[in-house]
């Protein structure tokens, strides 16, 4: 029955033959118990004044069906009425035992067939023993009959006690444990339902930490429960089936108990962090040890690991680091990994599951948001939860390093870089151990390999001296090195070499290129037998691996080596593929990229996506290794996420595959070049844009130009094929066959949804951290034909939000209008709505809009300034009136700044993410008095705005509705082009470099609107056309001049004059002249960086977006004749022409410029 000469795969008859109780023992105890219990019920009936058994709970390792053959115990919990209280157990103690006990003095004379009964020495104060044993005395029953209240009544299997049963159990003051026997049958239900297969693990430890016990003498060792608890633990964190090797499990169990001081776990299926009474409980008790404490007690913390709560009662912690000797169990449990237990018919050591073998302990699923409030970004905690669709607590295993790692929701955000430095960074030691297993497999396969090896090239991890851990240096060889994450295809790139490895587990691809692979088609034909000479060098290699790691072959690909390296304690373990390659890219310097005829050949070879991605390793590693340190700590923590997904979700995704964490690592870098860019960023912010790009995984569309480019025809009509495909589209910026982001991306994006709530993404005030401004696709990436699409997805705003906003806005203008100085002889004339919303060109997401309030206390333009403050506190105080007496559907934000100029409120959307519109609340003259649509005000409106202005458009909220007609008015295709140019300057703003501001966006878009009516006119026009006249004006500022007669004209004296004196200013310095066609005062080309903006509008013209399927430049529109031409060195006066429409735009520009 010696458990280490069992061979692994006689576990099971072990269990079977020797563990489980002898029925007829079990029978006769049965049998025992339930005639004590009548005795006990019967003796309340004989005194009436005697306590009345409610009833009684039969717990213990009999209770919970976990009893060893030889001796185990079981706990009879007698319910009595006469405890009302926790206190009352204290006071009755004494004449309720006195009386128990001369019952069974008597019951005991005659306790059942082939049973003896003795009297035990209680182990604690109030509480009676005795044992049962067989006539042979070889098996025997520990019986502890313990009197207790009846906190939970009669309680229902999967029924949550109340919170009040617990935090009344706090505010007694109990010692730790010390009523752990009113919760019995909570005890016993958490065990006793579990599969048989896991209670025959459970035995199975259990007659371990026997064997262990017999040599131990004296030490004082952990409760076997404990270990009944902790191998629960494992099999949810590892595996959640019914069917398993016990071996695999065993070792697991064992190996947590190796790295008893990083384990905290905690259930809670009982009692949670809702009540706050408890919640603050629990985060005493699994408080860990911190950099922000003393030393002292640091250490003393650490010392009370291991910390494992009883899932019925939160007080008693059955692990007590600070009691038990569990270093006595973690030296045996570390010599016994080699024993013939843990071996395979084959002689190969059997693996631990993953999840439970990682560094650290963790939650493998999410505590509701109340408990992660105060929670210390280093604080280890394992919690389990029960699931509809799993058994309680199971939440499946993790990808390789993530799942044991402290649950990311729990870390508040300011503390993440420290929690990535202390938990998720690999181990320098085992990186220098798998870095020389590497170099003595490369060894071995450069001196024997009978095939010549056409190069060698220097790969792996650069150095990172600040981090403390030395970088992989591969010198002059025949190998190139590189790391593959979990569940990653062949060849598709590697963390260990991208620097991007994950602590605990990591797998390295070793590619190795062959003179004899001369192309893609002939790498298969001699793949075969070069694998077979690899296969032959590396098994005699393997039986003297490196020092501490031990090297075994796995489950064989068709087109690699696999092997296996697990460090001596198993924290730690690396999957090996070694792969021959074709020699695709050669010799290549970091910067540089392929020749294009090595991916036109790639292409024309007819290979499946991603089939040679192995040929383009450098390339991929260089992709990333390449990138600033915290870039790469991000990509961690995504992976940890990604991984503690994975590990949650086992099971309930089956047979769907999710994407590989190689397509996380690369959104991860795109989300930090299009909305960041720089090496010092919030690793909050960070994180929550990718989780955002997860949600939107249905509209990605991602690639890079770095290695390949479009200006290749091969490449293009292979891009544009993989264009057309359905999304999420993330290509390898290595392999352009490769979609990486195939896979299901449905759960990840639901649990990305559900971290956005957590305090890992929260600011110090509670308020969730900003997401970088990054959208799922690039518009210079999108094809010109697709541009309509790309507007539509992208760009337009949610129609039923638009509709919201819209009610909302029409109640808040007729409540200022009908509420705002009610006392005073000021009046509100009326208030208008502006900006984009108002002329239907808003973007997606975040836009702007102004209120303008018209009001009669302003008599002419000079007075809008004036008692401004006091203006502003009347509106905010009617805004806020409004805000408490009217319901919304968008959520209604008053901006909480003092004294403030400008009045500022946000509508947004309660369900779509990122959808909201900022208003401004203008105060405003009304200059234009109840203007007829389609009509043009008085010039003497305008006589008076230009004796009175003093800066540019200084007064052009006055004109607020003629701005808004003059967009709003326009065909709804030429709003998109808007929208377009808009989205296009908005990128340009958070990528231009230097000094000085971009034009005005206004500008651009009066600038699309002249476009189309000198160059189109077509309510449905050709957009890329239409985008590509834009980019063309832009390229030629310096030769603008543009305005508008609709609202005003060189008519009137005053009008002409002032028009002349803007029109005539010298072209090279102030080029270009962009009339705003509501107010001549502003001109929205003045005093802007106009050159930066042409510099990007040049390099657009040769983007996706701007070419044919053939690569030919889509052509600007043809201009119109004009009425007046400007050169450089010559001013124009032709303002009078006779032929100029009311409605109609003039451009001072050349005719051929456009053409």
């Amino acid at each position: 029955m010696d458990l280490y000469h069992t061979p692994a795969g006689a576990l099971d008859k072990l269990v079977a033959h020797s563990l489980h109780p002898a029925p007829e023992f079990t029978a006769a105890v049965r049998g025992a118990l339930g005639s004590l219990d009548t005795a006990l019920r019967e003796h309340r009936a004989r005194g009436s004044q005697r306590p009345r058994v409610i009833r009684i709970a039969k717990g213990g390792a009999y209770g919970r069906g976990t009893a060893l053959r030889g001796g185990s115990d079981v706990e009879l919990v007698i319910f009595l009425n006469c405890f009302r209280s926790f206190g009352d157990q204290k006071t009755c103690h004494s004449e309720t035992l006195g009386a128990v006990r001369t019952l069974l003095a008597s019951w005991g004379r005659n306790p059942g067939p082939g049973l003896t009964f003795e009297f035990s020495e209680p182990k604690v104060s109030g509480i009676l023993q005795f044992r049962l044993a067989s006539a042979d005395q070889e098996n025997w029953m520990d019986v502890s009959m313990v009197p207790a209240f009846d906190v939970l009544g009669q309680p229902r299997s999967g029924v949550k006690p109340t919170p009040n049963v617990y935090s009344s159990l706090l505010s007694s003051h109990c010692q730790a444990g010390e009523h752990s026997a009113c919760f019995t049958e909570l005890r016993k239900d958490f065990v006793n339902t579990r599969s048989a297969k896991l209670k025959n693990l459970i035995l199975l430890v259990k007659h371990w930490y026997r064997q262990v016990q017999t040599q131990a003498g004296r030490a004082a060792l952990p409760p076997s429960y404990a270990l009944e608890l902790l191998t629960i633990f494992a099999w949810e964190q590892g595996c959640g089936k019914d069917a398993f090797s016990l071996a695999q499990g065993l070792r697991t169990v064992l190996a947590l108990i190796q790295r008893n001081k990083h384990l905290c776990v905690f259930w809670t299926k009982n009692y949670g962090f809702e009540d706050p009474v408890v919640g603050e409980f629990l985060r005493r008790q699994l408080k860990r040890p911190s950099s922000h404490l003393t030393p002292e007690l640091r250490k003393r913390l650490q010392q009370s690991r291991p910390v494992i709560l009883d899932p019925a009662d939160p007080t008693w912690d059955v692990g007590n680091g600070t009691a038990w000797r569990w270093d006595v169990l973690a030296k045996e449990a570390g010599s016994s990994f080699s024993q013939q237990c843990f071996k395979q018919a084959s002689g190969v050591l059997v693996q631990p599951w993953e999840g439970p073998t990682v560094n650290e302990a963790a939650h493998p699923k999410t505590v509701n948001e109340a408990a992660s409030k105060n929670i210390s970004s280093r604080v280890q905690i394992t919690q389990s939860t029960a699931s509809s669709n799993t058994p309680p607590g199971c939440s499946g295993i993790s990808t390789a390093g993530a799942g044991m790692g402290p649950d990311l929701s729990q870390i508040p955000s300011k503390d993440l870089d420290s929690f990535i430095q202390g938990h998720l960074r690999p181990s320098p030691q085992f990186q220098e151990q798998v870095r020389r297993a590497i170099d003595a497999i490369l060894s071995c396969l450069r001196e024997k390999s009978v095939y010549k090896v056409l190069r060698v090239s220097k790969v792996g991890r650069e150095p990172e001296r600040a981090q403390g851990s030395p970088g992989l240096q591969r010198g002059r060889g025949c190998l190139i090195l590189r790391l593959l994450d979990t569940q990653t295809p062949l060849g598709a790139g590697g963390s260990f070499g991208r620097g991007t490895d994950l602590r605990g587990s990591c797998e390295v691809e070793l590619v190795i290129f062959y003179k004899t692979l001369v192309d893609f088609r002939g790498q298969k034909s001699h793949q075969a037998e070069i694998l077979c000479d690899m296969q032959a060098q590396l098994r005699r290699w393997c039986q003297n691996p490196v020092p501490g790691l031990s090297l075994q072959f796995i489950e064989q690909k068709p087109n690699a080596l696999q092997l296996q390296l697990v460090s001596a304690d198993l924290s730690s373990r690396v999957d090996l593929s070694v792969l021959p390659a074709f020699d695709a890219v050669g010799p290549l310097k970091s910067d540089a990229k392929p020749q294009p005829q090595v991916y036109a050949s790639l292409l024309s070879s007819g290979c499946q996506a991603g089939e040679h991605a192995a040929c383009f390793a450098e390339l991929r590693r260089n992709f990333i290794n390449t990138r600033p340190p915290k870039l790469k700590s991000l990509m961690l923590l995504v992976k940890q996420w990604y991984g503690q997904v994975v590990t949650r979700s086992r099971g309930e995704a089956a047979g769907d595959a999710l994407p590989p964490d190689y397509a996380l690592e690369l959104l991860t870098v795109f989300a930090w070049e299009q909305g960041c860019g720089k090496e010092k960023f919030s690793t909050a912010e960070g994180l929550r844009t990718v989780l955002r790009l997860v949600q939107q995984h249905q509209s990605l569309c991602i690639y890079w130009t770095v290695n390949y480019s479009v200006q290749d025809p091969a490449v293009r009509a292979h891009l544009l094929g993989q264009l057309r495909k359905a999304r999420p589209l993330v290509l390898d910026p290595a392999d352009p066959t490769w979609n990486v982001a195939q896979g299901s991306w449905k759960l990840i994006a639901q649990e990305a949804a559900a971290l956005e709530s957590r305090i890992c993404l929260q600011s110090g005030d509670g308020t969730l951290v900003p997401p970088w401004d990054v959208m799922p696709a690039l518009l210079h990436q999108t094809p010109a034909e697709d541009l309509d699409k790309f507007i539509t997805e992208f760009l337009q705003p949610n129609r039923h939000f638009l509709t919201q906003v819209k009610k909302a806005v029409d109640t808040i203008c007729s409540f200022l209008k009908e509420n705002c100085f009610r006392d005073s002889p000021i009046k509100v004339l009326k208030v208008v709505k502006g900006g984009s919303s108002a002329k239907g060109t808003a973007l997606q997401g975040r836009s702007d809009a102004d209120l303008v309030v018209f009001l009669s206390c302003f008599r002419r333009f000079s007075e809008q300034g004036s008692h401004r403050a006091e203006i502003i506190s009347e509106i905010q105080a009617q805004l806020e009136a409004c805000q408490r007496t009217h319901s919304f559907e968008v959520k209604f934000e008053i901006s909480k700044r003092k004294n403030p100029r400008v009045l500022s409120f946000t509508l947004s959307s309660q369900t779509l993410l990122d959808q909201s519109v900022d208003f401004d609340v203008l105060p405003a003259f009304d200059a234009l008095g109840q203007l007829r649509s389609g009509s043009r005000p008085h010039p003497q409106v305008y006589a008076d705005l230009i004796h009175s202005y003093g800066n540019a458009g200084e007064f052009s909220t006055c004109f607020t509705e003629l701005q808004r007609d003059f967009i709003s008015s326009r065909p709804t295709k030429l709003k998109s082009l808007i929208r377009l140019v808009k989205h296009w300057y908005q990128q340009c703003n958070k990528t231009v470099k230097g000094k000085g501001s971009l034009p005005p966006q206004h500008g651009l878009e009066l600038l699309a609107v002249y476009a189309w009516e000198q160059g189109s006119q077509n309510s449905q026009f050709n957009m890329a056309e239409g985008f590509r006249t834009v980019l063309e004006l832009v390229g030629q500022y310096r030769r603008l001049c543009v305005y508008w007669t609709i609202n005003y004209s060189a008519e009137d004296k005053t009008i002409g004059d002032f028009l002349k004196m803007q029109l005539q200013k010298p072209s090279f310095t102030s080029r270009p002249v962009i009339l705003d066609p509501a107010d001549p005062t502003g001109n929205l080309g003045h005093n802007a960086r106009w050159d930066l903006l042409a510099v990007e509008a040049a390099a657009y013209t040769s983007a996706l977006c701007c070419v044919d399927r053939d690569g030919n430049p889509i052509k600007p529109w043809p201009g119109k004749t004009l009425l007046c031409e400007v050169q450089e060195d010559q001013q124009s006066h032709c303002l009078t022409e006779s032929d100029t429409s009311a409605q109609q735009g003039i451009l001072r520009l050349p005719d051929q410029m456009l053409g």
